[in-house]
């Protein structure tokens, strides 16, 4: 699994070639993160697994332009926004 970055606001990822399992650290309160699936073909999935994670334990984009919005609030990342993602 890849590591998503906390210093980018924005992280785009690529599941062209294959499955993408992410995972996500806990960041600083008050921190957005935003995930972006930005492969060129296929559907493969892009799993994002945060450490901490109100409302769930995994977000899943599945086609190229889905995307979620999350924030670090109270020790868990939180979703706010995003297009088309699942939650598990």
């Amino acid at each position: 699994s890849t590591a998503i970055t906390l210093t980018e606001p924005v992280t785009e990822v690529n599941a062209t070639s294959a499955t993408a399992p992410c995972t996500l650290a806990d960041g600083a309160n008050g921190q957005m993160k935003i995930i972006l699936n930005v492969s060129t073909g296929g559907t493969n999935a892009v799993t994002i697994t945060p450490s901490n994670f109100r409302g769930g334990t995994s977000i899943t984009l599945n086609a190229p332009g889905e995307s979620v919005h999350c924030i670090f609030k109270n020790s868990n990342w939180n979703i706010i926004g995003g297009h088309n993602f699942t939650v598990a």
